[in-house]
């Protein structure tokens, strides 16, 4: 059998292993270090030589106490992800944050020199080997470069943001682990709440439902305060940084996300076109569950009982790796790996944070997969599309450190593409209408997930930072907010909706990331592009296919997302015309459910 907890004994015995302090003591002492040698930066600027090679000892130098600074704060999310409220994890956590931001305020005369660089001077310093591997990245950076605030504002930003932005987001993670419910007559946290969501007794979801939204409710001027201090904060930053130009919050976050606002634009409008097959999936599950009043508890339903059964997590990680085998057997390798390795931690435990997600280690280059699998298919899809996200990892897992981050919006494709391969798989493997119909389901929820849900989550993050640019946000406001996204997107398709999503989506109080939403509706959608064509070449007798999608993931960190699909598929997804082409797979995907007999 294998194991559901992390076993990150090898990165460190423990929280408080003398490893790990005398790793701790070791940075902090390479941070002193390196703000003697920093002193010399301005002996070197006019001297281009001496430039180069004092740029690249501060990169050697500084990369190794990020590294340091990398591997403590996953431990101590690890930790948290298990026990919210652990306070060593909590502790430990607040010393890698200020580590890293004692790093980055010691970088910022370089990242300044670096951004205001003429031309010339840069493409000059880029050719070096070294330094080149931030050449992607920094150009990126570039174009914001009359954003840019002096350099004591910029390392006062950062100073201030560790106790101050991100306090915010931690905030909300401390109450996750503190809200606890009765269910059924048990007491649980929420992420064992949550799965609850998914039982084939509709008289226990709304239990749980109900339980959720008022564990919430209690919450909910203290998760007020965190949206209202986040987006606060996020105004003021743009306000002072956008002295030559103005952007808005929706321009920084395609910055963010390495797309163009166009891209953006014709995905949401060809989105909002198309949301009627979301719509339309969820009647046809409300016919299937005989339901004439569907609402937010039954969002994530099972079909009915008679196509649905518990899966063993063992069962979980061999469909999903059999699955990934088909398209590339190094890929279902990879998975068999990650659950022999103790890489993937799935086990309920008390105070548990909600959710899943996959993060990774700075050296050795190791993935991590979390998420709380009760047996579900619900589960095994999600479990797949952690390790979509872990994959990409593991592929890119050579490069230098600034090519393994990339935005959020081809994150969220490298997982949705792994969804697809596992749901493909299964539905061409059933061997029963029972078994057709549990896919097909999947594919449904998908739909209407990505074009409702998502949409309806953009909507209402929209609306709620205009209403902050004017002022304080209350609780009873942000339900009203919520009400009208959903409106607007769910329309009849739902009885009711769920006025507290923006406290219990977590996503809202991210403190670091805003409109974590599209990116996964970008990735739903050209994961499907990219695999249809993949499959198409494929069936035409291509070669190297499994290469082709491992050479895609390998540029996600070193171009955006127009020039990656450029490149790779020969496409702009500025033009409608590609968002078309994924939204017909939807329509059809929703008519093979449709045509399921009943």
């Amino acid at each position: 059998m294998y194991q559901q907890q992390w076993n990150n004994d090898h990165i460190y015995p423990g929280l408080d292993s003398t490893e790990l302090e005398a790793d701790m003591r070791a940075a902090r002492h390479a941070l002193e270090e390196l703000a003697s040698y920093m002193a010399g930066l301005d002996g070197v600027r006019d001297d281009d030589a001496a430039l180069l090679d004092f740029l690249r000892e501060v990169r050697l130098r500084a990369r190794d106490i990020r590294h340091i600074g990398w591997n403590v704060a996953i431990l101590a999310a690890c930790r948290g992800s298990q026990d919210a409220r652990d306070p060593q994890a909590k502790q430990l956590a607040s010393r890698a944050r200020a580590l890293n931001a004692d790093l980055f305020k010691m970088l910022a005369p370089v990242e300044d020199l670096m951004l205001a660089l003429p031309e010339e001077e840069f493409a000059a310093l880029m050719s070096d080997p070294l330094l080149g591997e931030e050449a992607y990245r920094l150009r990126h950076e570039r174009r914001l470069q009359d954003q840019r605030l002096p350099v004591a504002a910029e390392q006062l930003v950062i100073g201030l943001g560790t106790d101050g932005l991100h306090a915010w987001g931690n905030l909300y993670n401390d109450l996750v682990g503190k809200i606890r419910l009765t269910i059924d007559g048990r007491e649980m946290g929420l992420a064992e709440a949550s799965n609850l969501l998914s039982s084939p007794i509709r008289a226990l979801r709304l239990e749980a439902f109900d339980a959720i939204s008022a564990g919430w409710e209690g919450e909910q001027e203290t998760v007020a305060a965190i949206l209202n201090a986040i987006n606060g904060w996020r105004l003021e930053l743009a306000r002072q940084r956008g002295k030559t130009r103005v952007l808005d919050a929706l321009d920084l976050s395609c910055h963010q996300s390495h797309i163009e606002r166009a891209t953006l634009d014709a995905l949401m409008s060809e989105t909002w076109r198309a949301r009627g097959l979301g719509q339309r999936a969820l009647e046809l599950m409300a016919e299937r569950l005989g339901l004439d009043d569907l609402g937010p508890e039954d969002l994530f339903a099972p079909p009915p009982a008679s196509s649905s059964r518990d899966i063993p997590f063992d069962e979980a990680i061999e469909l999903i790796a059999d699955a990934f085998s088909r398209f590339d057997p190094e890929m279902g390798a990879f998975a068999r790996m990650m659950a022999e390795k103790g890489w993937i931690d799935a086990a309920p435990t008390p105070n548990r944070r909600t959710g899943a997600y996959c993060t990774k280690f700075a050296e050795p280059v190791e993935p991590r997969v979390f998420v709380t699998y009760a047996g579900t298919m619900d589960n095994v899809i999600t479990l797949a599309h952690e390790l979509g996200h872990a994959w990409h990892n593991w592929v890119i897992r050579d490069l230098p450190m600034s090519q393994r981050s990339y935005p959020m919006t081809l994150a969220e494709t490298a997982s949705i593409f792994a969804e697809t391969l596992v749901r493909s798989a299964l539905f061409e493997q059933a061997q029963s209408p029972e078994e057709q119909l549990a896919i097909t389901w999947a594919e449904a929820d998908g739909a209407a997930t990505f074009l409702v849900n998502i949409p309806a989550r953009f909507d209402f993050e929209q609306a709620l930072v205009a209403e902050r640019a004017q002022g304080y946000v209350s609780a009873e406001r942000l339900k009203t907010l919520t009400d009208e996204a959903w409106g607007r997107w769910y329309e009849g398709s739902l009885t009711r909706y769920h006025p507290m999503f923006w406290a219990a989506k977590a996503h809202f109080s991210i403190a670091g990331l805003g409109f974590y939403n599209y990116p996964y509706l970008f990735g739903y959608l050209f994961s499907l592009g990219v695999y249809q064509q993949l499959m198409s070449r494929k069936a035409a007798g291509e070669e190297g296919i499994a290469e082709a999608y491992r050479a895609l993931l390998r540029d996600t960190g070193r171009m955006s997302a127009e020039d990656l699909v450029a490149k790779h598929l020969g496409q702009d997804i500025r033009e409608a015309a590609f968002w078309q082409g994924s939204l017909a797979q939807v329509a059809q995907a929703v008519e093979r459910f449709a045509q399921l007999p009943a």
